[in-house]
This record gives structure tokens, C-alpha cells and sequence, in this order.
């Protein structure tokens, strides 16, 4: 009897640690989930002059009254207001609207400014909802991340992997486009590649570099996305057929440049 619970106990043992370990595992699956759940957040994009916001808001009672959005700048100057009749229910809720801004402005001077919102009830019985903002806090823009090598052959084919999230990592929904310049010593732009994102913001590149060009030079990727544009710049260097592959006949390796891929990013 003493041999057979000796002989029990370790199976025993190992079905209370899987226990264990599989309920530390849904634990640690679910908290990301739990975490995507909360309370909304106040978001804005900007795009063509056009400031697009969406403002999370938390009613005690719904009703109906006037909503007031201004973009106001480090002076309290203000550069765009939209105003309107709105309702809200209880609970937590969302405006969205889009601003026109009196001056178009570069990305650079937007992230100094505010937005401020007012929402007062028709019936003036319960407190305004009311709220600032700092648009460099709640600004979303479009990233790009690029998975390629450094180098090429010169006159040879290439594949990129460009991926565009928004500036949390997160997918932008809707279309996109992503375009790829080829950019020589005299800054002269060649266009190598031009296409769609597919729904998931990436896509895989395929293009072929320009012959006789040996040496460094750049690409430039140009993204435009329902969230605004942006591009990034990256160096990368063009060897000759003949030298390459004297390298690797030379080391003992197969014929191919830089196998691994190299990752780089805005």
C-alpha cells in the first residue's frame, strides 16, 4: 500500500503544476483583453487642413443640448470651433465631429495646440460636461515599419515588406497606398513600386533596382492612409553582379546578397 501511494505521488505532483500553470496562462491571456476594454478614449486625426476628433464623454443623465469644440493655441488664440445640437445618453458615449482650421498648419505646430469641448444640457439642470485636450496626447499618425536588407544587386529584384499601423500600433482602418522612390546622388526621384495596403496596412513590395548603379543610395517610402500621409527615408547600397559574386565564391558561399533580412522603421 505504502509503494503504490509513493508511485501515485508524483502524478499526483504534475497534475497539480499543469493546474497551476494553465490558470496562470488564461490569466495572463485574458488581462490583454480585459485591458482593450475600457473606457473610451479621446482620439484625433488630422488630415488635408481637417482636424477629425472623437471625444469620449461620461453622461450622469441623457438629454439633449449644445455641444462646443474649439482648437485653441498655446496664446488661447482660437484656429476652428464646431458647434451643434446633440443628445447623450447616460453612461459613457463619444462626439465625433471634424474641425476646418482657419489655417492649415504642419503636423510639427499642431501637437503645441488644444482642443476644448463644452457640452451644456438644453435645461441647464445638470452640470456641463466640459474637458481640454492636448492634441499631442490624442493625436493618432500613421508609422511606417519596413522588413528588408540594406543591400541589393544593382539591376536586380527586390521584396519589401512595408507595415503601417498608427502611431499606439494599431491598424489603421481603411484604404491606404504606399509608394517607393528610388533617390539618386542628384535627388532626382525614380518611382519603383506604387500599390495598395491590404486590410491588415501591409504589403509585400516587388520591384527591380535600376542597372549600372553601384554605391550608396536611399529609398523613399511614401504612405498616404485615412489618418493622414507620411514617408520615411532609408539608405541602402547597390553592389555589382561581378564583385558580389567574386565575394562569395571567395568565402564559400552561396550566390545571393545578405541573406538575412534586416529591420528598420520610422
Amino acid at each position: 500500500m505504502d509503494n503504490g501511494n509513493q508511485r501515485g505521488n508524483p502524478a499526483r505532483f504534475l497534475i497539480f503544476i499543469l493546474t497551476v500553470f494553465l490558470t496562470i496562462t488564461a490569466f495572463v491571456a485574458v488581462r490583454p483583453f480585459q485591458a482593450s476594454s475600457g473606457a473610451p478614449a479621446t482620439v484625433a486625426t488630422y488630415s488635408h487642413g481637417l482636424l477629425h476628433l472623437t471625444i469620449a464623454y461620461h453622461a450622469a443623465r441623457s438629454g439633449a443640448g449644445q455641444l462646443n469644440i474649439e482648437v485653441l493655441d498655446p496664446e488661447d488664440n482660437l484656429l476652428g470651433r464646431a458647434e451643434r445640437q446633440v443628445e447623450v445618453a447616460a453612461g459613457q458615449g463619444r462626439w465625433q465631429d471634424q474641425i476646418k482650421l482657419e489655417k492649415p498648419l504642419p503636423l510639427d505646430d499642431l501637437v503645441w495646440h488644444r482642443v476644448r469641448y463644452r457640452f451644456e444640457y438644453d435645461d441647464k439642470q445638470t452640470a456641463a460636461l466640459e474637458g481640454t485636450e492636448s492634441i499631442s496626447q490624442i493625436l493618432r499618425t500613421p508609422v511606417i515599419h519596413i522588413l528588408g536588407q540594406q543591400s541589393y544587386l544593382a539591376g536586380g529584384q527586390a521584396a519589401v515588406r512595408v507595415i503601417v499601423t498608427d502611431s499606439k500600433n494599431e491598424i489603421i482602418a481603411g484604404r491606404g497606398s504606399v509608394r517607393i522612390e528610388f533617390v539618386a546622388a542628384d535627388g532626382k526621384p525614380r518611382q519603383l513600386f506604387a500599390g495598395q495596403l491590404n486590410r491588415r496596412g501591409t504589403t509585400e513590395a516587388q520591384f527591380r533596382f535600376p542597372a549600372g548603379r553601384v554605391g550608396s543610395y536611399q529609398l523613399r517610402y511614401v504612405v498616404d492612409t485615412p489618418i493622414g500621409s507620411t514617408e520615411f527615408t532609408q539608405a541602402v547600397r547597390l553592389e555589382d553582379k561581378v564583385s558580389n559574386s567574386s565575394y562569395y565564391r571567395e568565402a564559400n558561399l552561396p550566390t545571393r546578397p545578405n541573406d538575412p533580412c534586416a529591420r528598420v522603421g520610422a
